[in-house]
């Protein structure tokens, strides 16, 4: 079932593509993404190395901060069959020798759930379209293109969020936390059915997989394939306070909220007039308001979820 999203707030300003900074054409998008991946022997091989050496700057504690460049940037060479996850796999062996082991484990449970996807896509077919939990067919979905439109052009008034989706949209890549981030702002905040964001991923991700993509849209709905007992809910606000403190990713994908302090970088609604003035923030004309209120969006959503479980066991992180 799909209906109108009542707790859209109006008077958001339409942009283009220029005016996020993003190309307009498919050539322009071509040469940002070429500048940051580089497809091929030599550079899956560059990619096997980082196992090791970006390893030693601590995959467990580092590995949810978009500001760092802490991940191994295989996943488009995985994705396209450039290298196999068990040469990855045989590249992390001995590494506990010389690097704290809980990094090799983290790395090695990555490569465990793509393989877990693939082998739920093998004996799901549908995993990509349908809810592995068919509670969810009875979900009261949302049907409303202006929200999906302002969330694929990162104009929700959440910065995280924001940051997140202009990201993927200049290069063709996004940083696993903020995935999990806008994920979940999409079906929680939103209420917007999760293969709405499944296809954008698809459409727009160079590392894109179709079993881990299904697989990881299906987790942060609570529909797919999970032990844990709760509808999981990721508040915007502290997600990019916790992962993002000092906000260098999202000033680097929202250079219009650069110069705010960082303690409002993540909420600049609650910054006073006179900081916004300073830091040539204009709510709702350089920037948007904030297209939905959190708290009133999380009650929404628990009350949703309560209707086809009959419980309300909600959880925010």
């Amino acid at each position: 079932m799909r209906r109108k999203n009542p707790r859209l707030r109006s008077g958001a300003r339409r942009r283009g593509p220029d005016e996020l900074g993003a190309p307009a054409d498919q050539a322009g998008l071509g040469r940002r993404i070429s500048r940051g991946l580089e497809p091929g022997r030599r550079r899956r091989r560059r990619g096997a190395g980082n196992v090791s050496r970006r390893r030693r700057e601590g995959l467990q504690k580092n590995r949810d901060i978009p500001g760092h460049k802490t991940t191994s940037r295989l996943s488009p060479h995985l994705a396209f069959g450039e290298i196999s996850p068990h040469r990855v796999w045989r590249a992390t062996e001995g590494l506990g020798d010389t690097i704290p082991v809980e990094d090799v484990i983290h790395f090695r449970k990555e490569l465990a759930w793509r393989e877990f996807s693939w082998h739920l896509l093998f004996h799901v077919p549908d995993l990509p379209r349908e809810n592995l939990n068919k509670k969810f067919d009875a979900f009261p979905w949302a049907d409303d293109r202006e929200g999906l439109s302002l969330w694929t052009r990162g104009l929700t008034g959440y910065p995280i969020v924001d940051a997140g989706m202009r990201e993927l949209w200049r290069t063709g890549w996004m940083h696993n936390r903020v995935r999990m981030i806008v994920a979940s702002f999409l079906i929680k905040d939103l209420l917007l059915h999760w293969t709405e964001g499944e296809a954008w991923f698809r459409d727009t991700l160079v590392d894109v997989d179709l079993a881990s993509n299904a697989a990881s849209w299906q987790w942060v709905a609570g529909c797919g394939a999970d032990a844990a007992p709760y509808f999981r809910i990721f508040n915007p606000i502290r997600q990019g306070e916790t992962f993002d403190p000092d906000g260098t990713y999202v000033r680097r994908y929202c250079p219009e909220l650069a110069r705010l302090p960082d303690r409002y970088i993540h909420k600049p609604w609650e910054a006073p007039r006179e900081v916004l003035s300073q830091a040539g923030v204009r709510l709702g004309d350089t920037y948007p308001k904030p297209m939905v209120d959190h708290d009133r969006a999380r009650k929404a959503a628990l009350a949703a979820y309560s209707e086809i479980t009959g419980s309300n066991p909600g959880d925010e992180t």
